[in-house]
């Protein structure tokens, strides 16, 4: 069995806070994702974090680290991997669908083998890919369709 959880989410709470370019969200959104993902950690006894991400994407969003679920990830002493192709990769790799990218997804997911893994992506990627997941005899479970900060952290300022 390879379990693996789906955190379906808005890019932003992945790039994290702080980048060179603000990213619109308050403190309190941000802090809730962290925690919400931490909690993920303990609750399915995760043992890497993959996500929709890639260090070229995150240069395009002005972000001079890591994605925020990479971050979390090293702090807790978890594997990480960036799935989604750059785009001199996906050009290499005749990448043009999403239904391809998807398909690079669980190429990378083979050669990461850590499970269970918590998989962080967009959420209009979270039907298409949990059926994909299993086709390829994945276990796949949705954590979150579209994870949502709270109304009060939303509202704070």
């Amino acid at each position: 069995m390879r379990p693996i959880y789906l955190l379906g989410v808005n890019h932003k709470y992945q790039l994290g806070f702080g980048g060179a370019i603000p990213v619109e969200g308050t403190l309190e959104e941000f802090a809730e994702f962290e925690q919400f993902v931490r909690r993920s950690f303990t609750t399915y006894d995760i043992r890497g974090v993959a996500e929709e991400m890639s260090p070229a994407a995150l240069r395009k969003h002005f972000i001079s680290g890591d994605s925020l679920p990479c971050r979390l990830a090293g702090g807790a002493g978890l594997a990480h991997r960036y799935c989604d192709p750059d785009p001199e990769a996906r050009k290499r790799l005749s990448i043009e669908s999403n239904d391809q990218r998807e398909r690079h997804w669980i190429q990378e997911l083979m050669s990461f083998n850590v499970f269970p893994v918590l998989f962080v992506l967009g959420t209009d990627h979270i039907d298409s890919f949990q059926s994909l997941l299993h086709e390829h005899g994945f276990t796949a479970f949705i954590v979150a369709r579209d994870w949502q900060p709270s109304p009060e952290a939303t509202q704070a300022v």
